[in-house]
């Protein structure tokens, strides 16, 4: 018997092995298992390092590296998209020092997919369902905006607060600054340009997501909020949406413009320089190449073949499995969707029984309940509590349904949730009104609501 790696068709098997493995820290491991792997590794580096990159990262590995190559050397003038952007270019060459910022990249964008598949997608898995193209259309469409989150505002005062009395010469800044957006744009085809739009619409939608919930109205007091958000790259957004706050947003923003202050989101004074970010850029060089809207539909990045028709379980009526809610969706309740509709904390209490939505009084403790309590949570207390009425079916693992029926179902149960709650808390409950949630009185008359009870049934 040889030893292992004494002879060249050792060497060829090992080294497929090495080009083989799926991760960088299977290939380090399997590197310091042997001292035969080892000397394959010494051998033959480059070439191990760019494929197992390429099996880590995807087709969308040029655009990454990218993406690392530039927070290595910033350079934005004169940036050349060139060489790297070619999908078929044999001429890449990963580094040990591209590795860590490779896998970090990655991971990002990983979870942005996921996120991606299940919010439009296939709402049954957290994990992507993306088909391989679509997969590859996505991941390069996120590290096309890493790239040029990184690359612009040029202007390092981009984030200061800007009038025109404070900038001369902002009109030429501003006119730079969008020609060199675009120039850039304009080495993407037309439809990198329009998946790169998605994606970027699809981040400002988290961004709507993480204010209702955090319920900070970041946005309506300031007007360029979504820009500035944008603006500062993927994977602050992505922590905004996983700790459900702003805090890494502020935290980036005060590193990028030192003379920021606490009252900084609240200026309604114009950012010229980040007012449309990207999205104004994208739509100028489209118009340019005369690319008409209703091409966007063909060149979104899922394909709408492979989208699923499946039935409520309530009702049956068929929808896109993206209009169904269940298990994995309620903590995303709070989004603005076309598709989904918009439910809103602590506006859900508009669905409620009868006139109970116009009480000023139960409005109230209705809301402040709302507020802390996810959607998810009602939800499990409405079962497990004995809420549920008759008309609905139990349910199970695969029980979905549509927006009506979920709205109905808030309906019905909301108010019998919300006196569940209060005498939980042993708070004291007046006598019910005769006419409960359906009493006119309650509206107009305050000391009426005070003194009964409306979240009840009518007796009359």
């Amino acid at each position: 018997m040889q030893k292992l790696g004494a002879s060249p068709i050792h060497a060829d098997v090992l080294l497929c092995i090495l080009c083989a493995l799926p991760t960088f820290e299977a290939l380090f491991a399997t590197v310091r298992a042997s001292k035969a792997f080892h000397a394959t590794y010494v051998q033959h580096g480059k070439r191990v390092l760019n494929s197992v990159a390429f099996n880590y990262v995807g087709p969308a590995l040029p655009l990454a590296l990218q993406v690392v190559r530039y927070d290595m050397h910033p350079s934005p003038e004169g940036f050349n998209t060139g060489p790297l952007d070619n999908d078929h270019n044999t001429g890449l060459q990963v580094e040990i020092k591209d590795v860590y910022p490779l896998v970090n990249n990655a991971k990002v964008v990983a979870e942005w997919e996921n996120l991606f598949s299940s919010r439009k997608k296939d709402m049954r898995h957290e994990t992507s369902q993306l088909t391989s193209l679509e997969s590859w259309q996505f991941r390069k469409a996120m590290h096309r905006l890493m790239l040029y989150t990184r690359l612009f505002p040029t202007d390092e005062y981009a984030y200061c607060i800007t009038s025109n009395s404070d900038c001369v010469d902002l009109n030429t800044k501003l006119e730079k600054e969008l020609l060199t957006q675009q120039e850039f744009l304009s080495d993407c085809f037309t439809n990198e340009l329009e998946q790169l739009r998605e994606v970027a619409t699809f981040a400002i939608e988290i961004i709507r997501w993480v204010d209702n919930v955090d319920s900070c109205d970041m946005i309506a007091s300031n007007r360029d909020f979504t820009d500035i958000a944008l603006s500062v790259g993927p994977a602050v957004i992505l922590e905004c949406y996983k700790t459900l706050g702003f805090e890494p947003l502020t935290e980036t923003i005060n590193k990028l413009c030192t003379d920021t202050t606490p009252e900084y989101f609240e200026d309604k004074s114009s950012r010229p320089l980040l007012a449309g970010y990207l999205f104004k850029s994208v739509s100028a060089v489209l118009e340019n190449r005369g690319a008409n809207d209703h091409r966007s539909v063909t060149l979104r990045i899922i394909d709408i073949n492979t989208l699923r028709e499946e039935s409520c379980s309530q009702c049956g009526a068929e929808s896109y499995i993206g209009g169904l809610w269940g298990k994995t969706t309620w903590d995303y309740l709070s989004l603005s969707s076309q598709i989904l509709g918009t439910y809103l904390f602590p506006s859900l209490s508009m669905f409620m029984k009868g006139e109970l939505h116009r009480n000023p009084v139960e409005i109230k403790h209705v809301e402040a309940l709302l507020v802390k309590t996810p959607f998810k949570e009602i939800y499990e207390d409405i079962y497990a509590k004995n809420l549920k009425l008759p008309a609905w079916h139990d349910r199970n693992d695969d029980y979905w349904i549509c927006q009506s029926c979920l709205t109905q179902f808030i309906n019905d149960h909301l108010h019998l949730w919300v006196i569940m709650k209060r005498k939980e808390a042993k708070e004291r409950i007046a006598n019910d009104c005769w006419y409960g949630y359906n009493c006119r009185t309650q509206v107009h008359k305050l000391n009426h609501a005070q003194q009964l009870n409306h979240l009840c049934e009518p007796t009359r």
